[in-house]
C-alpha cells in the first residue's frame, strides 16, 4: 500500500521542484550568454585611388627589361618600393647598390622593388648598366613617361613606398641609403603590418599598357 503525501508535503514538494527548475533555467541562460558569438564578416575598407600618402596606389602595366610586362597589382600583398631612376642620373647610380642590398635582405613573399627607368630611346644603355652592376630586382621601362606622369614624378630618384594593402605610405625624393639600419627597420615594420581587405572607391584608377 502506497501512502499518499499530505497537503503540506505536496506544497513543499512543488516549491522544491519550482526552485530547482528556476535554478536550471538561470544556469541555461547564463551558459547561452557566455557562448562564443560569431563576429560579423569584416567589410572591405574603401579607399580613394590616388598618388598621395594614404591613397590606394593607381595600377599600371608597362614593359620590363626581361621582355614581358609588369603590373603593380601583380604584387598586391607585398610591400613594394617603386623607384624612378635613369642611367644619366648620378644620385640614382649611387642609390641603387643599397637598393640591391635591401632587396636581398627580404624574401619575395614579403617585399619587392620595381625600378622604373625613364631613359628615352633604346633600352641598350639600361640593360648594360643593370648587367654591369648585377642588379636582380625587376627593371621596368617607362620611356614614354606613362608611369612617371601617373605618379607625378618631377625629380629622380623618387621612391614610392606601397604597403601590403596597396596603399601609398611614403613619397621619398632624392637618393637614400636603403642598406642603412633605419631604412631596413622601416621596411621590416611595413612587412609586419597586417594585410587587410581593401576596396577601391572614387576616381583615379589608372592602368596603362
Amino acid at each position: 500500500m502506497i501512502e499518499l503525501p499530505s497537503r503540506r508535503a505536496s506544497v513543499g514538494f512543488f516549491l522544491r521542484f519550482a526552485y530547482c527548475f528556476l535554478i536550471i533555467l538561470i544556469s541555461s541562460f547564463q551558459a547561452a550568454c557566455t557562448e562564443k558569438k560569431f563576429e560579423p564578416e569584416k567589410k572591405a575598407v574603401p579607399l580613394k585611388t590616388g598618388i598621395e600618402v594614404g591613397n590606394l596606389a593607381p595600377d599600371f602595366n608597362i614593359k620590363n627589361l626581361g621582355g614581358g610586362s609588369a603590373s603593380l597589382s601583380d604584387y598586391r600583398g607585398k610591400v613594394v618600393l617603386v623607384n624612378f631612376w635613369a642611367t644619366w642620373c648620378g644620385p640614382c647610380k649611387a642609390e641603387m647598390p643599397s637598393m640591391e642590398a635591401l632587396y636581398r635582405s627580404h624574401g619575395r613573399d614579403d617585399f619587392e622593388i620595381l625600378a622604373v627607368s625613364i631613359d628615352l630611346g633604346d633600352e641598350t644603355p639600361v640593360r648594360s648598366f643593370v648587367e654591369d652592376f648585377g642588379f636582380t630586382f625587376p627593371i621596368l621601362l617607362d620611356s614614354q613617361f606613362d608611369v612617371n606622369d601617373l605618379f607625378q614624378v618631377r625629380v629622380v630618384p623618387t621612391s614610392i613606398v606601397i604597403d601590403r594593402n596597396g596603399v601609398v605610405t611614403d613619397r621619398l625624393l632624392g637618393a637614400k641609403d636603403w642598406n642603412d639600419p633605419d631604412a631596413q627597420a622601416f621596411v621590416k615594420e611595413l612587412i609586419q603590418r597586417p594585410h587587410e581587405q581593401i576596396s577601391q572607391s572614387g576616381v583615379g584608377a589608372n592602368k596603362k599598357g
